[in-house]
């Protein structure tokens, strides 16, 4: 009985981490983003601001890039002062853009140490924006 129970224990533990995202770094010479002014735009739980200013690529997933804000974004919660480390994550495909917020080049440098290597790394919140922030390529560094 107990076998059984560590099976069922164990399979359902690999079938969460098969549909987690797997983040990496992103590619050397990714170019950022920029954003001429601040916007604010709205997502399914409530508005963010985004400052003005060069948004570099913090980490990506097969999905697209997680763009770091120069400065926090404005959530508007209640904690860390309505702030967040965020900043737009676009898709390579489609381009739909959201609103991510978290520490994924902390869990990236972490995860070395972790037990379950790049399994273990926490992959950050995402919100897809109902309008499109506008944006424009940076110039390569």
């Amino acid at each position: 009985m107990k076998l059984l129970l560590l099976t069922i224990v164990a399979a359902l533990g690999l079938v969460s981490c098969a549909s987690k995202r797997l983040i990496s770094h992103p590619d050397s010479g990714t170019a950022g983003i920029v954003l001429e002014s601040e916007q604010t735009a709205e997502h399914k739980w409530g508005k963010v601001t985004f400052p003005a200013g060069v948004y570099l690529p913090e980490a990506k997933d097969e999905k697209g890039i997680y763009y770091a804000s120069p400065n926090r974004v404005r959530t508007g919660g209640i904690t860390k002062g309505g702030t967040e480390h965020g900043g737009l994550y676009i898709e390579n495909v489609t381009g739909y853009q959201y609103l991510w917020v978290g520490q994924p080049a902390y869990q990236l440098q972490q995860a070395p140490s972790t037990i379950l290597g790049q399994w273990g790394v926490e992959t950050p919140i995402l919100h897809v924006l109902k309008e499109r922030v506008k944006i424009s390529p940076a110039s390569r560094r």
